[in-house]
């Protein structure tokens, strides 16, 4: 099928959203969403305002009686600041994760570990990895890259505490997988509070997809993980489950848990933060067929991961 589409101005989308059954409210407010937002992007939070389909059609495309765009946009910067606070506890945890594995590899394999093939499985391509990371180097402006440049010859790359910085935490979960030496993420994993090295794994390939979406502004709040966190047992008063197709127990793949996971592994970091008390009352301002659109129990307030108090404000 050929895609026939044509755009449509603002005045047209008003249309389309009144035809439907949106009160746009003011229309000088409701122009101004649409050019500074996009009518695109605000379609992926309209969606829950609409009417289930009949038969065999997608969407209804036709909302919901008294649906308001003020509401979908309320959401939209609700997603927005729920982004920011996820995004700020993805970026604790990686530079915890790129802390503890430097620290664990370069004492047991030497400054420059990360060049030495022999420590890492063949799934991770290393010379591939060499080349993205060398191309790095290259282009950073980092004063530490630029001091190891002018005063080292060899090797050609930085210390592996240096290296890490430049890696993204997609690169990071790579390297940390191809790991050889079981010691090295074993200990990793302690520093992190997590039981298993394929735990570590799993959490760390959920927290990369998770911040990607956040990175690129995506719509986050009632997102479902492509990839499920895995039941971390230590934690279960804390997370949801549900069934799978072959009715086996599994983690619910709704942000819930993955907010869950984030605040135990801050827990586990001896700086003082305001995160959890942060977080809990953006989601206490939603109602409750949102977050229960995100995986959030009933109980949830009641849970020890959201009722514990802050260790240092």
């Amino acid at each position: 099928m050929r895609f026939t589409k044509q755009p449509t101005d603002i005045k047209e989308q008003l249309e389309i959203l009144s035809k439907r059954g949106m009160d746009v409210g003011d229309l000088v407010t409701a122009k101004q969403w649409l050019e500074t937002v996009g009518y695109y992007r605000l379609s992926a939070y309209w969606l829950p305002f609409e009417l289930p389909p009949e038969g065999e059609l997608v969407r209804s495309k036709t909302f919901r009686p008294n649906t308001t765009l003020q509401a979908v946009t309320d959401l939209y910067v609700f997603d927005r600041r729920l982004r920011v606070l996820v995004l700020e506890a993805i970026e604790r945890v990686e530079v915890h994760v790129r802390s503890r594995w430097t620290y664990h590899m370069s004492h047991a394999h030497g400054t420059h570990a990360h060049l030495d093939h022999r420590q890492f499985s063949s799934g991770l391509n290393h010379a591939e990895q060499l080349v993205r990371l060398a191309r790095s180097v290259d282009k950073s402006e980092e004063t530490f890259i630029k001091y190891f440049k002018n005063k080292y010859t060899e090797p050609h790359s930085p210390p592996l505490w240096q290296a890490t910085e430049l890696m993204t935490l997609g690169e990071l979960s790579k390297w940390f997988q191809a790991t050889k030496d079981n010691s090295v993420k074993s200990g990793v994993g302690r520093d992190l509070g997590l039981p298993t090295i394929e735990i570590v794994e799993s959490v760390l390939q959920v927290l990369s997809y998770i911040r990607n979406i956040c990175a690129h502004h995506g719509r986050l709040w009632n997102r479902e993980t492509v990839k499920r966190l895995p039941k971390i047992k230590r934690f279960k008063t804390d997370l949801v489950f549900t069934k799978d197709t072959k009715n086996k127990e599994v983690c619910d793949n709704r942000l819930y848990n993955v907010l869950a996971v984030l605040l135990h592994l801050i827990d586990r970091q001896a700086t003082d933060s305001s995160f959890r008390k942060r977080l809990r009352a953006l989601i206490e301002e939603r109602s409750e067929d949102e977050r229960r659109s995100m995986g959030f129990p009933d109980d949830w307030q009641t849970r020890p991961i959201w009722s514990v108090q802050e260790a240092h404000g």
